[in-house]
């Protein structure tokens, strides 16, 4: 009777962690995020980082057909504090440095394929352009008023770029200066984080809780000073499907694929569907 009771025991337990690997293997989710830049009418401009707006709609039609929907950076956060289911492919449609072809060009065509995404915008850019009035959809940036009126619209949310590390010199980005310290990377890191947060409060910009890494540069202290920053989510610039797991930290580094001009941007969706 002991051995039956003893074996009855070991196949319960057995049952138990096959279900909670099969519960495991069942919330990880594959995430594809594509990383846009800008968008532009002037074909002298299509390049790395500039796209035509048939090119763009051309990429909303392929995901409509291939069923993906789209989920914002809040339901993301929702999903990891267990309050949003995902849909069965999920995606997610960046744009970054905050130019003006975004709410020009982008915001209308995402609004007609029922799509969401999100613009990473550059706080002292954002300011650059408050203050001198430019407001061209081919040249200029978006200014704090108009990050805010798109923020209010709902379509694309707007997160952070840094207030002023979109830049190759004195650093790359949010990397670590040669010869600099721990502790002044992370004072560095503070201030600039600390500052964009600051200015696009005074400027009522509802932002949500994400930044995107200029460069894609980071490191293990970048992802602490913006998990100390507010921040719950993070832009990479490397190129992987994510698998989110809601593992501790995973969302400050999301992957994302940059889609550039031409037919080699075209292969970033094929990717996609190879990784699924």
């Amino acid at each position: 009777m002991r051995k039956k009771a003893w074996i009855a025991a070991l196949m319960a337990a057995l049952a138990i962690c096959s279900a909670g690997a099969a519960a495991a293997e069942k919330e990880t989710v594959a995430l594809p995020v594509v990383m846009y830049h800008d968008i532009s009418r002037n074909p002298a401009a299509w390049g790395p980082y500039v796209i035509s707006e048939a090119e763009l709609e051309r990429d909303l039609q392929w995901l409509k057909e291939h069923g993906y929907e789209t989920v914002s950076v809040q339901n993301l956060l929702d999903w990891e504090d267990g309050a949003f289911e995902m849909p069965e492919k999920p995606c997610m449609i960046t744009f970054d440095d905050g130019a003006c072809s975004i709410a020009a060009y982008a915001e209308p065509l995402l609004e007609r394929y029922g799509f969401c995404g999100v613009a990473a915008v550059i706080g002292s850019v954002c300011t650059q352009f408050s203050e001198n009035g430019e407001h061209d959809a081919e040249l200029s940036n978006l200014s704090w008023e108009a990050a805010r009126e798109m923020a209010e619209r709902g379509t694309i949310e707007v997160i952070c770029h840094t207030w002023d590390m979109h830049s190759l010199h004195p650093r790359k980005g949010c990397s670590r200066r040669k010869g600099e310290s721990e502790a002044d990377y992370r004072a560095a890191l503070s201030r600039d984080f600390g500052r964009f947060l600051a200015e696009s409060a005074d400027r009522g910009v509802y932002l949500k809780a994400a930044i995107a890494y200029p460069f894609g540069a980071y490191s293990r202290a970048t992802l602490d000073a913006a998990e100390t920053m507010g921040f719950r989510a993070g832009f990479t610039c490397d190129e992987k499907v994510n698998r989110l797991t809601r593992a501790p930290g995973e969302l400050l580094r999301i992957g994302r694929f940059n889609r550039p001009h031409g037919a080699a941007g075209e292969k970033v969706f094929r990717i996609w569907e190879e990784s699924a």
